[in-house]
């Protein structure tokens, strides 16, 4: 079962691949870089910080090159493994209809493959969620200190890969004490612990901040798209994401009405199951949707579909566990069935309408066709002007290196157009 849903995750997102946007990924790529290269020093930007994003891709741009490739590669088979490691734990809560209607949920759930083939940390981080929770869970059920403390380590990992992370190992740690599970909280404290002591040490070793974590989080604070979100604080709070996850659109599909309705089914049920899975959702929503970065004043996150999409896999747990309950009778398994490849289907036909769209996608379909052409005529790309010209030199550095050079004959110059796109520039 996980070996066809991650085969099957896999397909749908090289069908619906993306790649470079020219965005966040240039940045993080630009660390893993400086990894690669031993050149890496601590910078106060959360980019330079994201370590569970930049420290793999820098291995790994160590030992095959920078290549675009090697930049998506790890968030695409992130992606894919994230569904087989959702129906392995709903496997383990309720059984195999349940993994079945889970991983199949999050195979197709659009806003998941959006962002697969992109060098962001969404990917990386929920698979290492999952992961974390799988490790939880096996831990509670076995009684064991070992699992309970690797469940703590994995999960402060997922924190260096994206700072929502210590939610889930809150809600984790709350499940644990509410229950009463005591060495189990305790073990799962002491791992998650020692991740983020290591991280204190290394910034008091760098820079003598023990909270340089938090004031680099000053400079997001500053972007552009933090400050358009607090321009009008009403409609962030109370109506952003509330719009995005109940009215149908090509980001979530009609995966969140579902997993919505069903998981308010299941609260019904009051099971110390669904309160893990509860805790879960909860916290890093709260966090996300009402949390601020800054000790001085009130200051909300920048909100977007894929920030949001990590409460997503306990929901759809919680609905998994409803239909595969609810079909009981050949007629209502066919029906839940029914429904099931209707959510799904229309989750991929929305995530391929949005493939390679958006950000600065135009502007590197623009250098894929300025690359084959001075491929093709024997020339390379010496200089780069205009607003975009350092995510310019950077995208190419990504798909063809060797089109870099001032040396040869004729160098050409790319430029903006009339729309702003790359252009080469006529003599």
């Amino acid at each position: 079962m996980m070996a066809v849903l991650f085969a099957l995750a896999l397909i749908i997102r090289l069908a619906c691949y993306t790649g470079l946007i020219a965005s966040d990924d240039l940045g993080y790529s630009q660390f893993a870089q400086q990894i690669a290269h031993g050149t890496y020093r601590l910078e106060p930007h959360h980019y330079a910080i994201r370590y569970g994003v930049i420290v793999p891709v820098g291995v790994i741009y160590g030992l095959f090159g920078i290549h675009e490739w090697t930049t998506v590669i790890l968030p695409l088979l992130s992606s894919a493994l994230a569904p087989a490691l959702l129906a392995l734990l709903a496997w383990k809560l309720w059984g195999r209809g349940a993994a079945w209607i889970a991983g199949l949920l999050l195979a197709t759930f659009p806003v998941d493959i959006r962002f697969a083939s992109v060098l962001v940390p969404e990917p990386l981080f929920e698979t290492m969620l999952l992961a974390g929770v799988l490790l939880f869970v096996f831990a509670e059920h076995r009684s064991s200190r070992i699992l309970a403390l690797l469940a703590g380590v994995v999960l402060a990992i997922s924190y260096l890969t994206k700072e929502p992370g210590a939610f889930v190992v809150m809600a984790l740690f709350g499940f644990a004490v509410l229950t009463r599970r005591w060495l189990l909280a305790l073990w799962f404290a002491a791992g998650a612990a020692l991740a983020v002591a290591s991280e204190v040490v290394w910034y008091w070793s760098q820079s003598g901040d023990l909270l340089f974590r938090f004031h680099a989080m000053a400079i997001h604070n500053a972007s552009g798209m933090a400050v358009a979100a607090n321009e009008n604080l009403s409609y962030r709070l109370w109506k952003a994401y509330p719009h995005m996850m109940l009215v149908p659109g090509l980001h979530f599909g009609l995966h969140s009405l579902l997993a919505l309705g069903l998981a308010a089914v299941a609260l019904w049920r009051r099971s110390v199951k669904i309160l893990l899975l509860v805790l879960w959702a909860a916290l890093p929503f709260l966090y996300l949707n009402f949390g601020t970065t800054s000790f001085k004043h009130y200051w909300a996150l920048p909100e977007a579909p894929r920030y949001i999409a990590l409460i997503y896999a306990p929901l759809f747990l919680m609905a998994a566990m409803v239909l595969a309950g609810w079909a009981a009778t050949p007629m209502k398994r066919s029906a839940a069935a029914a429904l099931v490849a209707i959510v799904c289907l229309l989750g991929v036909g929305c995530a391929f309408r949005t493939r390679g769209t958006g950000y600065q996608t135009e502007h590197v379909r623009r250098l894929r066709e300025i690359i084959a052409a001075t491929h093709q005529q024997g020339r390379q790309i010496c200089e780069f002007t205009g607003p975009f010209d350092t995510a310019w030199r950077q995208v190419v550095v990504l798909l063809a290196p060797d089109q870099l050079g001032c040396n040869g004959s004729s160098p050409l110059q790319v430029v903006p157009d009339a729309s702003g796109l790359p252009s080469i520039a006529q003599r």
